[in-house]
C-alpha cells in the first residue's frame, strides 16, 4: 500500500481551483464538512456526470454538519445526505461514505473494496485499514489534513483530479501521522 499525506486541504483548494467551495469566507480553518465536501467535488465517478449521494454513518461526531452539505454545495451536485444507523448492511446508490472511526467503520471496509465508491474516515489507521481518504486532526493548528491510499484509489475505479493525487509525500516506514 502507498500512502501519501497531503498538504492542508485548504492548499490544495487554492492549487486545484475549487469545484465545490471548501469553506465560506469568514469561517474558521478548513473543519471534516468542508473537506468532505472538497474530496466529493473533486471525484468522477463512472458514467459521467450527476448528483452524488453521500452517506454518512450516525456514530460519527460530524453527521449533523455532514447532513446539511448538500445545502452548501452548487444545486444539483449532492443529493440529500442519507443517514446510515449503526450496525445495519450498507445501502446500495451510496457514492460516497463518510464511516468516521472506530471498529464498525473499518467493518465496512472489505465490502466497498473495488467498487466505484469514495470511502472517508477519521485517523491515519483508517487508510491503513483499506479506507480511501483520511481526516487527521492536524496537531498545532485547528483543522484537518488529507491522507490518501492510492491503492484503494486506483481499485475503485475513481476518478480522483491529478492534484489532489500530486500534494502528498509518501509516508515515512513506520512514520506516523
Amino acid at each position: 500500500m502507498r500512502r501519501l499525506t497531503a498538504l492542508p486541504i485548504s492548499l490544495l483548494a487554492a492549487l486545484i481551483g475549487v469545484v465545490w467551495p471548501l469553506h465560506a469566507p469568514g469561517q474558521p480553518v478548513l473543519g471534516v464538512a468542508d473537506a468532505v465536501a472538497g474530496i466529493v467535488g473533486h471525484v468522477r465517478w463512472p458514467g459521467g456526470a450527476r448528483a452524488v449521494q453521500l452517506c454518512v454513518s450516525n456514530t460519527s461526531l460530524h453527521a449533523a454538519d455532514l447532513g446539511r452539505l448538500h445545502e452548501e454545495v452548487p444545486p444539483g451536485r449532492l443529493l440529500p445526505v442519507r443517514t446510515l444507523p449503526a450496525g445495519t448492511e450498507l445501502p446500495g446508490g451510496c457514492d460516497a461514505i463518510y464511516l468516521g472511526s472506530g471498529p464498525g467503520a473499518e467493518a465496512a471496509l472489505p465490502r466497498l473494496a473495488g467498487l466505484p465508491v469514495v470511502t472517508i474516515g477519521e485517523g491515519a489507521a483508517f487508510c491503513s485499514r483499506g479506507g480511501m481518504f483520511c481526516l487527521v486532526p492536524r496537531d498545532s493548528t485547528p483543522g484537518v489534513r488529507l491522507e490518501l491510499n492510492l491503492d484503494i484509489v486506483a481499485r475503485s475505479g475513481l476518478k480522483v483530479h491529478p492534484q489532489v493525487l500530486r500534494l502528498g509525500q509518501p509516508r515515512a516506514e513506520g512514520g506516523g501521522s
